[in-house]
């Protein structure tokens, strides 16, 4: 009869601990009310978003430009690069505008390239000669990410714009 008695309390203790435990678990719901949340951000106007990116790109372009010491062959493959952006982009603005790929190659457009040639321009001419090689495979793999993205969009190949738009998000985000 103990046994019995006590295997009930056991069970009755592993009950109400299970109920404690949950307990914690879930969140407290408050009865003072919350400050309202802000609003929702307003969507840009393409027109306006594309200006943005085209600012950059040109800013970028007169950058490597000014700079006496960048070599021509590396002005050469950024314009392309620009240029390819400048042709790519609007048409992924309008066509596709909810998609992750048309945000990741805005990314590429109105951050991510400034940035990655600035940083390179504002290091020594010695450091310069030292990064270069890294320096180069980046360029050429924003170049190599413009050509592919601009056959996908040409081809209207929507199912690779999510792989593409994972691999852009790895590689440079």
């Amino acid at each position: 009869m103990t046994v019995i008695i006590i295997a009930a309390v056991f069970i009755i203790a592993l009950f109400a601990f299970n109920l404690i435990i949950r307990g914690l678990k879930t969140p407290r719901v408050s009865s003072t009310p919350r400050e309202p949340s802000p609003p929702a951000p307003e969507k840009k106007d393409p027109v306006a978003d594309f200006k943005e990116i085209l600012d950059t790109l040109i800013k970028l372009n007169l950058l490597i430009r000014t700079d006496r010491d960048f070599s021509m062959d590396l002005i050469l493959k950024i314009e392309s690069i620009i240029d390819g952006l400048k042709a790519l982009i609007p048409d992924m603005i309008t066509r596709y505008p909810g998609e992750t790929l048309t945000y990741e190659l805005r990314k590429i457009g109105s951050t991510h390239l400034f940035k990655t040639v600035k940083e390179y321009l504002d290091l020594s001419l010695d450091s310069r000669q030292a990064q270069r090689e890294a320096f180069e495979k980046t360029i050429e793999s924003l170049h190599d990410v413009c050509v592919r993205s601009r056959q996908i969009v040409d081809n209207d190949e929507t199912a690779e714009f999510e792989t593409m738009a994972r691999f852009l998000g790895g590689k440079f985000s």
